[in-house]
């Protein structure tokens, strides 16, 4: 394998990974008030490195993906090898070490279709070589694009730490004000980040017919009419949350900063083609989220 930073930390996705278990461990203490187990982060690292390196085995060469796609190519066995010792690391830890199976089938019916759901548009989501459906009904609709992104994160960053951390306890938390105020807020996130990620691809989602709310609007309207309203929405259930005595005081102030640099990243992104620069900015409020969270909460843990 070729070594540079760029390679070792965002085209081998391991940023990504990073990104879900920061916001799992965020959830955990939020919802759970105590650390996930480790084989539990274990296993999103590494899902998510392997879910997102299926991705973009098969990218166009062209435009600003060149830098990425040449790593890719560079070191096609070793990302082939990756990939099978990766998958396997995740079906022994899943199968194994976390009964997986077990606690599924003791889940009742509305969180198995929750997970059945998420684990199904994931799982066509990124194969549009080889599901027409797929193609056509996510890829190629701007908003349900977006969305897929946002409800398969919240899922997996989510519902699914919780749903293993507490076991038969999690219907009872399924049910509370405090996960759905959660679950809301971070879909609402991500969904915001994803359609600032459409920014970055404009031009090969034009190229490849992959209608976008950017591709379809343009970037002035996407984000006066589109991330404005959904960051003015976020702060609405940020709100409601401290109105209901969800959310602390310092939560709201760390969750207004956090918009507020969502904002400024959705201004400064229109000026940057450079695929590692964006991924950075975009994905890196996520990492800032997370453990600006994750600090709060130990501290209030340890008070």
């Amino acid at each position: 394998m070729k070594l540079t930073w760029k390679g070792a930390l965002l085209w081998s996705n391991h940023f990504y990974g990073i990104c879900a278990v920061l916001l799992a461990i965020e959830t955990n203490l939020i919802l759970n008030h105590k650390m996930p187990d480790i084989f539990l982060l274990l296993f999103i690292h590494l899902a998510t490195v392997v879910y997102y390196t299926h991705a973009y085995l098969h990218e166009s060469h062209d435009g600003v993906y060149n830098d990425r796609t040449t790593w890719y190519q560079s070191n096609a066995k070793y990302i082939l090898l990756r990939q099978i010792f990766f998958s396997c690391l995740c079906i022994w830890i899943g199968l194994i070490k976390l009964d997986f199976f077990n606690l599924f089938f003791r889940s009742t019916l509305w969180i198995k279709c929750m997970l059945l759901l998420s684990i199904f548009i994931s799982a066509i989501y990124y194969l549009p070589k080889y599901a027409f459906f797929s193609f056509i009904i996510f890829r190629h609709n701007g908003i349900l694009k977006s969305v897929s992104i946002a409800l398969v994160w919240s899922m997996f960053c989510c519902f699914f730490p919780a749903w293993f951390s507490l076991g038969n306890q999690f219907t009872q938390l399924f049910s509370t004000y405090i996960f759905w105020n959660h679950f809301i807020f971070l879909f609402l996130f991500i969904l915001v980040l994803a359609i600032l990620f459409d920014i970055k691809d404009l031009y090969r989602d034009k190229n490849e017919l992959v209608r976008t709310i950017v591709s379809k609007h343009g970037i002035d309207f996407t984000i006066q009419k589109i991330i404005v309203p959904l960051i003015i929405l976020i702060l609405l259930f940020v709100l409601i949350g401290y109105m209901l005595h969800i959310n602390s005081k310092r939560q709201v102030i760390i969750n207004l900063l956090v918009l507020g640099l969502t904002y400024i990243i959705a201004k400064r992104v229109i000026n940057h083609n450079a695929i590692h620069t964006n991924i950075l900015m975009i994905d890196g409020i996520i990492i800032i989220k997370a453990l600006i969270g994750i600090v709060l909460w130990i501290l209030m843990l340890n008070s």
